[in-house]
């Protein structure tokens, strides 16, 4: 049983140095406020900043008529023009211009190949390699393409149906199948599209560990072999504290760093989702829920506490600037690779091989619990909690079986 009163010492005296660098400490509050929200604001503003010049020529200039309806590539290229300048672009109508990151080229015989009932016609489409404001006017060419498409198929429709003398509904026709896509929760039944939204935010909440994980590692380093260098560790080994009271004490304290950073971004997180929230009027805030938040909290303290874990042996065996720096760049490595998984993979349903082995990171339990936090799976959450502090709790066992206090000062920094 670990005795409160031996561990309280080495916690009050490691927080007392911690708190004497104020400036690192406010440093590590205010950055998750910081780059949350910056991360909010500079997607939605950097691409209106973005320069972007695209090309609209009409080289047919021709008119024709379907039935009553009459399409002229004048009145097309205009719509693509239109489309493209209200979303940011400088729009020309000369070939000439060669800078641009799309040309849209209405060729020659376009319209007559439009209102024929035997050819297709060809829009052509040239974009800059590398500009991902091509990419943004690609989709809008292709929105005007579809609503073009949409009146021409439905003027066709409507022409061969009164040569044919029979009664057409033209959707039946033009979409003879139709998607109904229903949506059902963890347990299989029915859910609302709010749920589903909310399924997609927690991949980025996840995500935001990330941003997390490398202070108290710093901390926890510094406060072993900073305190090697600095020739006050024989001076605390020397006095009757227990061994396992410097390894967890030390953890602990550091760990504090952690709970620091997880209130910090857990505010931030409520920042990035209230800017589109007041500047477009989309409550994306009334997506987080106080359990959700909550439950992102304590992944960021559960993160930091397994980072320390991970590090601990390291640091305890080597004594060593270089080596803990080397397991400090592959443990942050290692919770860059899962947390940036969460991004695109259901942890859980991957196949057993390789779920089992990610399992064996605390990390990814941290993502889990996220997840199943938001989509109403509490117990299965704490569940996840629960076997990431346990994974911890063994490494920081290995720790205090580990420490040495002869190899801890006598080994080379």
């Amino acid at each position: 049983m670990i005795a409160m009163s031996k561990l309280y010492p080495i916690v009050w005296k490691e927080t007392k140095d911690m708190f004497r660098d104020l400036r690192t400490l406010s440093i590590i509050a205010v950055l998750p406020l910081l780059i949350m929200p910056l991360m909010g604001l500079s997607s939605i503003y950097l691409q209106r900043f973005q320069y972007g010049v695209a090309v609209v020529v009409d080289n047919d200039r021709a008119s024709a008529t379907i039935g009553n309806a009459t399409f002229t590539s004048s009145d097309i290229a205009n719509a693509l023009a239109r489309r493209l300048s209200l979303n940011g672009f400088t729009v020309y109508r000369e070939e000439s211009v060669k800078d641009f990151d799309v040309e849209v080229v209405i060729p020659r015989g376009f319209i007559n190949n439009l209102t024929s009932l035997t050819s297709q016609a060809l829009i052509k489409v040239v974009k800059r390699v590398g500009s991902s404001k091509a990419e943004v006017a690609i989709s809008l060419v292709n929105a005007v393409a579809s609503d073009l498409v949409r009146k021409v198929a439905n003027a066709k429709v409507m022409l061969l149906a009164s040569l044919a003398n029979v009664s057409v509904r033209t959707e039946s026709v033009i979409y003879p199948v139709v998607l109904s896509i229903g949506l059902v929760g963890p347990y299989g039944g029915a859910t609302t599209p709010e749920e589903d939204i909310r399924a997609r935010i927690s991949r980025l909440i996840s995500f935001s560990l990330i941003f997390v994980t490398t202070p108290s590692i710093a901390f926890i380093t510094d406060s072993i072999i900073g305190e090697k260098e600095r020739k006050t560790f024989e001076a605390l080994l020397s006095t009757p504290v227990p061994r396992y009271s410097v390894v967890l004490g030390k953890v602990l304290s550091s760990s504090l760093v952690g709970l620091v950073a997880g209130l910090s971004d857990a505010t931030g997180l409520l920042l990035f989702f209230a800017i589109p929230s007041v500047i477009y009027g989309v409550n994306l805030l009334g997506y987080l829920t106080p359990s959700i938040v909550a439950t992102h909290a304590s992944a960021v303290y559960i993160s930091v506490l397994a980072s320390l874990a991970m590090i601990m042996p390291i640091i305890i065996r080597t004594g060593s600037y270089r080596a803990s720096q080397a397991a400090s760049l592959s443990i942050i490595g290692i919770s860059s690779i899962v947390f940036f998984i969460s991004l695109y993979v259901d942890l859980p349903n991957l196949v057993p091989l390789v779920k089992y082995i990610l399992y064996v990171i605390p990390y990814t339990h941290a993502v889990i619990m996220i997840r199943n936090a938001v989509v109403g799976l509490t117990v299965n959450s704490a569940v996840h909690g629960l076997i990431a502090l346990a994974e911890s709790s063994g490494l920081l066992l290995l720790s205090v079986k580990l420490f040495n206090d002869e190899r801890i000062i006598y080994s080379k920094t």
